[in-house]
C-alpha cells in the first residue's frame, strides 16, 4: 500500500475504492492529526453513500468496512467534515489538519430484557460472541458494544502507517472521543488506540494498560471462567491491551498475536497469569 497524488494505491484492486465525496469544501489542509471514528451506520457502503449525499453535511477521508476494504472519499491534502467542534490542547477546529478514518460499527447496543439479542440504534438485531460488554473512558456505567474486526484493524493500522510515513507533518493518532468527549463516543472502548499510537509513534501512552502474559500455554477463553471455551493459547511474554476485568479475568486485546492464531484478537485471560 501507497501513497500517490494524496490518493491510497494498491496491488490489489479489490483492496481500495475510491468513491469521492462532494462534502467538503476543498480545502487544502496539512494534517497534523489522524482521527477514528465509528460510522454508527448500516454498512461500509451505506456510509460511504451517505457520505457522498450533500444533504449529510458530513464527510471522511476514510471509510474502512468489517471485511477490511477500504474507500476513500477525500484527498489527503483536502479538509473533510468529520470533526465538527473540536479541541485537544492548544488545537481546535481539527477539520482543518486532520485525516478522519470512519470504521463500519453500529457503535453502542442495546441489550432486550433477557440480555440475549443487542439492537443498534437503526434497529438492527446482533447477536455472538463479538458483543462486549465495556465502559467507555468518559462513563462509569457499562454498555455493549461490537467488536472490530481482525481485518478491519489491520487494514486500519496499515492505512496509519502509510500515511505516518507519507505526512511528516502527522504528530498523533486520536479518537473522536478524544477531541470532542462528551459529546461523542466513538471509536468506543473497543478499540486498541493506545497500542496504534504506541506502534505507530514509538512511544507508549501513560494511559495505556499493556501487560505480558508470564508463561506458556495460557488459554484465552470467550468468557470469563474457566468453564467458557479455549479460543487459543498464548505464549510466554505476549502482549495484550486491558479493555476490563470481570471477576478475577481480564479481557484483552492480543498485541503481538502468533501466525497460527489469526482468527483471535479479543478474549479472556485470568489475571494471575498476567504481568503490567
Amino acid at each position: 500500500m501507497k501513497i500517490k497524488t494524496h490518493k491510497l494505491q494498491s496491488e490489489n484492486a479489490k483492496e481500495i475504492v475510491i468513491q469521492e465525496s462532494t462534502n467538503n469544501k476543498g480545502k487544502a489542509m496539512t494534517p497534523k492529526f489522524i482521527v477514528i471514528h465509528f460510522t454508527a451506520g448500516r454498512s461500509a457502503e451505506s456510509s460511504v453513500d451517505w457520505f457522498k449525499d450533500p444533504k449529510a453535511g458530513a464527510s471522511a477521508h476514510l471509510v474502512i468496512g468489517r471485511d477490511g476494504k477500504i474507500y476513500q472519499q477525500v484527498d489527503f491534502n483536502l479538509k473533510a467534515w468529520h470533526a465538527g467542534p473540536s479541541r485537544w490542547g492548544d488545537d481546535k477546529g481539527f477539520n482543518d489538519f486532520s485525516i478522519g478514518i470512519e470504521l463500519d460499527n453500529p457503535g453502542r447496543l442495546t441489550a432486550n430484557k433477557n440480555g440475549d439479542k443487542f439492537y443498534s440504534w437503526f434497529k438492527k438485531e446482533y447477536v455472538g460472541d463479538n458483543i462486549v460488554e465495556a465502559t467507555h473512558k468518559h462513563e462509569k456505567h457499562i454498555s455493549h458494544w461490537l467488536q472490530y474486526t481482525e481485518k478491519q484493524i489491520e487494514a486500519c493500522f496499515e492505512v496509519c502507517r502509510v500515511l505516518k510515513n507519507t505526512y511528516t507533518s502527522i504528530i498523533d493518532i486520536l479518537g473522536h472521543d478524544d477531541i470532542a468527549p462528551y459529546r461523542k463516543n466513538d471509536p468506543g472502548p473497543l478499540f486498541p488506540l493506545e497500542s496504534f499510537r504506541a506502534k505507530l509513534l514509538g512511544r507508549n501512552d501513560d494511559t495505556a494498560d499493556i501487560y505480558k502474559v508470564t508463561t506458556d500455554e495460557v488459554n484465552i477463553r470467550k468468557g470469563p471462567s474457566k468453564e467458557y471455551d479455549s479460543i487459543g493459547q498464548l505464549k510466554k511474554d505476549t502482549k495484550v491491551e486491558f479493555i476490563k476485568n470481570n471477576n478475577g479475568w481480564c479481557y484483552v486485546f492480543v498485541l503481538n498475536q502468533p501466525n497460527d492464531f489469526k482468527e483471535v484478537q479479543y478474549g479472556w485471560v485470568y489475571n494471575a497469569y498476567l504481568k503490567k
